[in-house]
């Protein structure tokens, strides 16, 4: 292994996709996939005791969320850089992703045309995002008031879209709680805001956005 490769670690709890996405970044000589993580403990261990440069991060792992994984890595390793790809929105996680401390964010359905240039812009420094959300997320304008979009994914927080995804995996409340290291109580208010935030009347209509959105992304 020649010393100027650059390390590669890919953490996805697919093992198709993980296998998939390796393969892809080996056919180029300049990268080197020096491992690979299903879950968030596997992720932390290798970045912990290996010399990644890059990684490759699914967002979702599991019925996890992984934009407090993106801290938690560079918490470890400050000048890690973080690739997201994701099968979720990137109108929606994009620009969270960033924020976060991620580099970059391609769709799982752009990969094979992608992955390599989006690595090598985030090695070089760079960050990447699609060509349309370019302007959206790196240079954001703030819309006039009466032009706002009205309220829907987008307006939730964070630790609410958690949530959200987590009630679309079947989870309960009581086993949110436990899952997030949150009060039962925490849970049931940020249930409550989701419903608030998204115009939903009852529970069963915030269930069956939440299947909605967890099982049919694009």
């Amino acid at each position: 292994m020649l010393p100027h490769l650059h390390q590669i670690l890919v953490v996805d709890d697919h093992p198709i996709v993980r296998q998939g996405v390796i393969r892809l970044i080996s056919e180029e000589a300049r990268f080197h996939v020096c491992g690979e993580a299903a879950n968030w403990g596997e992720a932390l261990d290798q970045v912990s005791t290996g010399t990644p440069a890059a990684v490759v991060l699914d967002i979702s792992l599991g019925k996890r969320m992984g934009l407090d994984l993106i801290r938690e890595m560079t918490a470890i390793v400050p000048s890690l850089r973080i690739l997201i790809l994701s099968m979720h929105d990137e109108m929606v996680y994009a620009e969270r992703s960033l924020r976060a401390g991620a580099h970059g964010y391609i769709m799982k359905s752009d990969a094979a045309q992608k992955i390599v240039e989006a690595l090598d812009r985030i090695l070089s420094g760079g960050i990447y995002v699609s060509q349309r959300l370019t302007g959206l997320v790196i240079e954001r304008p703030t819309p006039p008031a009466g032009n706002r979009p009205r309220p829907g994914v987008q307006s939730l927080t964070n630790r609410e879209l958690e949530v959200l995804f987590l009630i679309g995996t079947g989870l309960s409340s009581e086993a949110i709680a436990g899952q997030l290291f949150l009060s039962l109580k925490t849970v049931e208010a940020h249930r409550g805001n989701i419903r608030n935030k998204l115009g939903l009347e009852t529970g069963e209509r915030l269930l069956e956005v939440a299947i909605r959105y967890t099982r049919e992304l694009p």
